[in-house]
C-alpha cells in the first residue's frame, strides 16, 4: 500500500451523525482518510452510501473499508468488536505511514461508556505504539474528540461545522423503514432543532448551499 505524508489522519467513518462532524474537524481534511467500517448487515449498505457522499462532499482524500469487510466487527460480542476495529484500523494507520486514527466514539453522557472507550482507545493505543517500535515508524495517537460531550453538545457542534445532516444513513428516504435508522432520526432530530440547528436536515438549509 502506498505510504501517505504521516500528518495525515485515519477517520473511523459510519455514515452517521458522530462521524460526520469527526471528519470535519480532521485536519488537513484534504489528506484525511475515511476508513468505513459499517454497522449492521441491513444497515450497511445505507451507511455506505452516505459515508461516500460525507467524504465527498466534506473534499476528503480517499475512503477505504477494512480487508475483512466493513462489518466484520459487529458479530464479535461487547467490547470485543470495538477492540478489533480498533486493531484494524491501528493496522491501517501503521501501514500507511500514518500517524493518527480518529475514533468518532460518543458515549451520550454515559460515565461507564465515556470512561470504558477511553481505557480502551488508549490501550489499543499502546499496542499500536509497540509494533511501530518494532517497525520504526512514526508514532501513533488515538483520538476520541466526541466521547465526553453529550448528545445536545454534538448537534450544536455540528450547527457550528455547518454539517450537512441531511447525508447520515439515517435520513435517507431509502431507510426509512428501518427501526434504527427511524430511532436515529428521532434523536439527532430532537437534538438539533433544541440548538437551533433544524436546517441542516434538509440539503437547503445548509448556509453554503447552492
Amino acid at each position: 500500500m502506498a505510504s501517505l505524508r504521516d500528518d495525515s489522519v485515519l477517520v473511523i467513518v459510519d455514515g452517521g451523525l458522530e462521524s460526520l462532524v469527526a471528519s470535519l474537524l480532521a485536519e488537513p481534511r484534504e489528506k484525511a482518510v475515511s476508513w468505513f467500517v459499517g454497522g449492521s448487515p441491513e444497515e450497511s449498505d445505507y451507511r455506505r452510501t452516505a459515508a461516500r457522499m460525507q467524504a465527498e462532499l466534506l473534499g476528503l482524500g480517499s475512503i477505504r473499508e477494512p480487508a475483512d469487510g466493513a462489518d466484520f466487527w459487529t458479530s464479535l460480542p461487547g467490547g470485543l468488536g470495538e477492540a478489533a476495529m480498533l486493531l484494524a484500523g491501528v493496522n491501517e494507520v501503521i501501514q500507511s505511514g500514518l500517524t493518527r486514527l480518529l475514533w468518532p466514539k460518543h458515549a451520550s453522557g454515559d460515565l461507564d461508556s465515556m470512561l470504558d472507550g477511553a481505557d480502551r482507545a488508549l490501550l489499543i493505543q499502546r499496542l499500536g505504539l509497540i509494533e511501530q517500535q518494532r517497525l520504526g515508524t512514526p508514532g501513533l495517537r488515538i483520538d476520541t474528540p466526541l466521547i465526553d460531550l453529550s448528545d445536545l453538545q454534538v448537534a450544536d457542534l455540528a450547527v457550528d461545522l455547518d454539517a450537512p445532516v441531511w447525508s447520515c444513513w439515517w435520513a435517507m428516504p431509502n431507510a426509512v423503514d428501518l427501526g434504527a435508522a427511524d430511532a436515529e432520526r428521532r434523536r439527532w432530530t430532537d437534538a438539533l432543532k433544541h440548538v437551533g440547528g433544524e436546517r441542516l436536515l434538509t440539503r437547503q438549509g445548509r448556509s453554503d448551499a447552492a
